[in-house]
């Protein structure tokens, strides 16, 4: 009889820890989701400026929000007709490899 008593105290026992463990991982599961994604994270801004009258410079940079780091993507030269200098057109390129 004392056989029996212990073997069904261990049954509910473990059937008891079995369901507790089963309510923690399914309490946990709401946190498994990705993270959103950094929307904003990179801001561009262009410039423009006159060197005179017909002459002056366009570009465009990027930053970076986060690390507040400043890349310049795109500068131009541009004068009289045919006499624009492309100074730096990194526009296709990966924020890591701007110089």
């Amino acid at each position: 009889m004392k056989d029996k008593l212990w073997s069904e105290r261990i049954k509910f026992f473990l059937s008891g820890m079995l369901v507790a463990t089963g309510i923690l991982f399914l309490a946990g599961a709401d946190t498994l989701s990705p993270p959103p994604p950094n929307y904003g994270r990179f801001q561009i801004s262009s410039w423009a400026t006159s060197f005179g009258n017909n002459s002056g410079g366009v570009g465009a940079f990027v930053v970076d929000t986060i690390t507040g780091e400043t890349k310049t993507v795109y500068s131009r030269i541009y004068g009289a007709p045919d006499e624009g200098k492309l100074i730096k057109n990194d526009l296709k390129k990966p924020f890591i490899s701007i110089d």
